[in-house]
């Protein structure tokens, strides 16, 4: 065995979805000493945060110095900028996110030219169960009453309890000689030698060596860490997509329980419109907030956008700008308008009009009569489209990336995380991350 000093030393930044995978399965090699790094809060085993280890994701989401709340983002060409939250931390958004347990169409990776599918899905060690009868919410019920084809959400729990990547991956390995899990420490940008990387230089200052680093902070914060670090790799930061969403309020009629505390997405209901996949996601409700107890959500999205116009750029201070130009191709708003329709027409059925007085789709009180004209319809698209908070394919495969996960024109150097997919998968991203950081780390340990 190499003595630690001696042993190759390994960067992963960010402890997210994919980070914590990468740190586990890579330091089951004694001969590598692993440090990863976040620069948000530690998740720490019997102090979890109320908020985070409970059923109601708008409460993770609103957990102190979980999220990345300064961050903004233009969805679309007629679009303000809105916050974009992504998880930041020890378990990154696993710990902050839905808990939607998909794992996608197994034929779209090998159609990316991935290898070993199967094989890296039997490595994911993310546990899923099933919402439960008591657990679903007015909006649920309604959903599985107006369209049978409904399924209950698998989500990433055990026992009725939130599994992070963190719990998964990372506390079974905490005590490892080999293994340095460093929260609180922001990445500025890379030590680059010649064509070669050779450490991290931190925000406070200080730099760490290393002879491989991995980037791993996900599709905003990763180009945005390359850029600063001036890599000439053609494509970085091209090509962000999400998946597009169209969100439509409902006020719930006087005395319905949409039992704010609990499960806000119990339910999924999945068509093939054409050529194109469409979820149909419920909300029983937007939160525990004052004046919103009669409020939910139903939301029609795009799981197949063609869109790949997206890009991440940074500002003279280094600072990410996103703008990911959703809805650019005809074809995507033609398929988020089919899919609006479509969500309007449950919404019409009758176990629906037991529990829903109105619904919106903005906060001046417009209502979804509007949508009946084509023009308002495709206008409130365009300026009103919402997202997944999935954001994806920034450093693709074939273009920033090998097939290896090396970014390419250097060495030292590879990113693990959503950026990576040559576009976006047709579910929610959380479980195909964890299944490429798998497959990242069956050929890495592989071929170190």
């Amino acid at each position: 065995m190499t003595s630690q000093s001696s042993a190759r030393h390994w960067i992963v930044v960010g402890a997210g979805s994919a980070g914590c995978v990468l740190a586990n399965r890579l330091s089951a090699d004694p001969d590598l000493h692993v440090t990863l790094l976040d620069d948000g809060p530690d998740l720490i085993q019997d102090a979890i945060p109320a908020a985070v280890d409970g059923p109601n994701f708008l409460d993770a989401l609103n957990e102190p110095g979980r999220t990345h709340h300064d961050l903004l983002a233009k969805r679309s060409a007629n679009a303000e900028l809105r916050v974009y939250p992504r998880g930041r931390g020890v378990g990154g958004s696993s710990a902050v996110n839905a808990m939607v347990a998909l794992r996608g169409s197994e034929r779209q990776y090998r159609d990316w030219g991935w290898s070993d599918v199967r094989r890296a899905w039997d490595r994911v060690q993310i546990p899923a169960e099933a919402a439960t009868e008591a657990e679903l919410g007015a909006v649920d019920r309604a959903l599985l009453a107006a369209a049978p084809q409904t399924e209950r959400a698998l989500l990433t729990r055990k026992a009725g309890r939130r599994i992070t990547s963190a719990e998964a991956y990372l506390w079974p390995v905490l005590d490892r000689s080999n293994l340095a899990v460093q929260p609180n420490v922001a990445a500025d940008r890379l030590r680059i030698s010649g064509r070669r990387v050779t450490g991290l230089h931190l925000c406070d200052g200080t730099s760490i060596d290393a002879d491989h680093v991995i980037v791993a902070a996900g599709a905003i914060h990763t180009p945005a860490i390359l850029l600063r670090s001036g890599l000439d790799t053609p494509g970085i930061g091209q090509g962000l997509q999400d998946h597009p969403a169209a969100p439509l309020t409902l006020l719930l009629r006087d005395g319905v329980d949409n039992q704010q505390s609990g499960l806000a997405v119990g339910t999924l209901l999945h068509q093939h419109l054409g050529e194109n996949l469409v979820q149909l996601l419920p909300m029983n409700h937007i939160g525990q907030w004052p004046g919103t107890e009669r409020l939910a959500l139903f939301m029609p999205a795009l799981m197949t956008p063609s869109s790949a116009g997206g890009n991440v750029t940074i500002d003279s201070a280094g600072q990410p700008i996103v703008d990911f130009a959703l809805l650019r191709d005809a074809e995507d708003l033609a398929a988020l308008k089919a899919a609006v329709k479509l969500a309007l027409d449950v919404l019409s059925r009758p176990s629906f009009a037991d529990i829903v007085e109105m619904v919106y789709i903005d906060e001046h009180g417009t209502t979804a009569d509007a949508l009946a004209d084509d023009t308002t319809l495709q206008r409130w698209l365009r300026s009103r489209a919402g997202d997944y908070v999935h954001a994806s394919s920034s450093c693709a495969m074939g273009a920033v990336v090998d097939d290896r996960f090396n970014v390419v024109g250097y060495e030292g150097l590879s990113i693990c995380d959503t950026s990576i997919f040559p576009r976006i998968p047709d579910a929610n991203t959380h479980l195909p991350v964890t299944m490429a950081a798998e497959r990242f780390c069956m050929s890495a340990t592989m071929s170190t």
